[in-house]
């Protein structure tokens, strides 16, 4: 029975090693090429690939990290992939993107032009009184006050108006003085002695002109020479219209010469003082038209002009005071009022313009991506100066006329960056480790730090077993 199987065997055997010896002598010796037509393709690909130069190996998924020199099994157990020269990018960095892919991606551009940067600067402030129109009301002589006339804060006070009387011995003095010359100058007046008038009239206007000196008001000695008796009380009235503040005495007080009695203070004229940061203080100068906006006055603008930028800087706001005068005739505008605050700063003109949205800042520095056409991109280091107006100057980077993107370069950035590292990576291919790519006889899917299994997977398991067979020496069938 045996034989007979291996007799069957032997026949069929035969029979397949006719058919291709004849196959073989039909087509003139050479063995038949099954699939010629669909194979034809795939060849010519294969052959073309083989003619470029392959830059170096990688896995797509790993990135620059897996980049070798030659083929090898990556870190995730993949087949490190090829690159040929001519996909990758010409410069380091430069990304070309579908244009499929481009709009998938609302990839927008926009030129680069020269032209006027305006920027209207906006802040906040606080209006303050001005310091040269604050009027303080002292006395050159003590004395005692007997009635207060101005008593409250804030009291509106008109020029004239009485604020207090006051006695004291020395006017007293000075008044009876005044009164004696008054009385010699009518004697020499009788006497019609030139010199004898002109000696009186020089003493009378002497010891007036002192009453005056001493903050005697004029038409109070008036009063005084027409009524030819001394007043214990000399009233006291306003130099200035203003607003009273810092009543610092009372009724029936004491006070010393030189001390301030109270400020009367004029508002006809503000200040407003507005804060400002230091990337703001480039556009400011002096003399620019400043607007505030207040909640008593809605929808009325106010206009001011700068006087004065504050040489210091707050340490703790990191701010500048810019100051501006406002007139206020109709009293609206009070000291420490809060105000919405615009400078309307000096165009700057032939500055070199880019959007601001195309510019990406780095941390250590700024970025525009470049549109070259084509779909290739390049990042182009910039230094930029003043913003305004959604539109930024461009000092170096870039030319009036080119493309830069405004939409969209945050991901064209990240394939830039990957490109250029890519790129240096492979500058100097003797240079490339082949550490990225698996070592020979390692295992496949093995990952740095972790300890796999011989038998991960079907693939391994049946290789394992395949091995394991053939080591293994087999029993013969045949018989002694």
């Amino acid at each position: 029975m045996k034989r007979s199987i291996a007799t069957g065997i032997a026949v069929v055997l035969a029979a397949g090693i006719g058919v291709i010896a004849g196959a073989m002598f039909a087509s003139g010796g050479k063995a038949p090429k099954a699939g010629a037509g669909t194979q034809a393709p795939s060849s010519a690909i294969a052959s073309a690939k083989a003619k470029r130069k392959i830059l170096y190996w990688w896995d797509p998924m790993i990135g620059p990290a897996s980049i070798s020199p030659k083929p090898g099994i990556s870190a995730m157990g993949m087949k490190l992939v090829p690159v040929y020269a001519g996909e990758g990018a010409s410069r380091p960095g430069e990304v070309t993107i579908n244009p499929a892919i481009q709009q998938d991606l609302a990839v927008e551009t926009s030129p680069v032009r020269v032209g006027a940067l305006h920027k209207t600067v906006r802040t906040v402030g606080y209006f303050r009184r001005v310091t040269p129109r604050t009027y303080v009301v002292s006395l050159r002589v003590s004395g005692w006050i007997g009635s207060l006339y101005a008593t409250t804060d804030g009291t509106a006070i008109r020029k004239g108006d009485p604020l207090f009387t006051l006695y004291s011995p020395k006017l007293l003095a000075a008044q009876e003085e005044l009164l004696a010359a008054r009385q010699n100058d009518a004697l020499a007046v009788r006497t019609h002695d030139p010199r004898a008038i002109a000696e009186a009239r020089r003493m009378y206007e002497s010891l007036r002109r002192r009453l005056l000196y001493l903050g005697v008001g004029a038409a109070e000695l008036g009063r005084i020479v027409a009524r030819g008796k001394a007043q214990e009380y000399l009233t006291f009235h306003s130099p200035v219209s203003g607003y009273l503040s810092r009543v610092s005495v009372r009724q029936q007080s004491f006070i010393q010469y030189g001390r301030p009695v109270m400020r009367i203070e004029q508002l006809s004229t503000v200040w407003l003082d507005a804060k400002v940061y230091e990337n703001q203080l480039p556009w400011l100068r002096l003399g620019e038209l400043m607007q505030a906006h207040i909640a008593a006055a809605p929808g009325r603008t106010l206009e001011g002009r700068i006087f004065f930028i504050d040489p210091n800087e707050d340490s703790r706001t990191h701010t500048v005071t810019v100051r501006a005068r406002f007139a206020n005739p109709d009293g609206l505008l009070r000291p420490g009022t809060y105000a919405l605050v615009d400078v309307l700063t000096t165009p700057m003109k032939g500055a070199v313009l880019a959007p601001a949205s195309a510019i990406i800042h780095t941390g250590t520095g700024e970025v525009a991506l470049l549109a070259e056409g084509h779909g290739r991109f390049l990042p182009r280091k910039v230094t930029t100066g003043l913003t305004g107006g959604g539109l930024v100057q461009v000092l170096s980077g870039l030319k009036p006329g080119q493309q830069v993107v405004t939409s969209g370069q945050f991901l064209i950035d990240v394939e830039s960056s990957m490109n250029e590292l890519t790129t240096k990576l492979t500058a100097g291919r003797g240079a490339v480790k082949p550490a990225a790519a698996a070592a020979p006889g390692a295992k496949r899917g093995a990952m740095p730090g972790m300890k796999m299994s011989p038998a991960a997977g079907p693939r391994a398991k049946a290789a394992n077993s395949k091995a394991q067979r053939a080591r293994t020496p087999q029993p013969s069938n045949a018989r002694g």
